[in-house]
């Protein structure tokens, strides 16, 4: 699989109206490769402008990979990073809401593999998970694998 990079590819219109579209595309994807696929992507969300309203230059600048990208070029895969919650040996998976007799509380589904354990986007929001269910939880970076909950 190719390795590829983040761009942010600025485009205006003739009366000055810029677009910043997040390109990502090989690492030796040239600049004119870059304009046609943020091109493409701007005249497919507005259809009613012509290509011809654009104008003909581009800056092209890299970008922090963790973005999320407007346009994924042809043979590419975006990583996304996901965080996940570990105490000890186990992740956390899910959260099931469990009701007995007068008592109801949230209890926590663990598993061993990493892949399945429960995804959050940001590292932000696998704190907050952590810091309610143990303090001593530790929030990790996931490799890639299976998307759960």
């Amino acid at each position: 699989m190719k390795k590829g990079k983040l761009y942010q590819v600025s485009i205006d219109e003739i009366e000055y109206q810029p677009h910043f579209i997040m390109v990502y595309a090989s690492e030796e994807a040239k600049d004119k490769d870059l304009q046609r696929l943020a091109t493409n992507f701007i005249v497919s969300q507005n259809p009613e402008l012509p290509e011809s309203a654009l104008v003909d230059s581009v800056i092209v600048e890299p970008r922090d990979p963790n973005e999320k990208p407007d346009v994924v070029a042809e043979g590419l895969h975006v990583q996304t990073p996901a965080w996940g919650v570990k105490m000890g040996l186990l992740y956390a998976q899910a959260v099931h809401h469990a009701t007995y007799d007068d008592d109801e509380f949230d209890e926590v589904a663990y598993v061993r593999g990493e892949t399945k354990a429960k995804r959050f986007e940001t590292e932000a929001a696998a704190k907050e998970f952590a810091k309610w269910l143990n303090p001593n939880c530790e929030v990790v970076p996931l490799e890639e694998g299976d998307d759960h909950d």
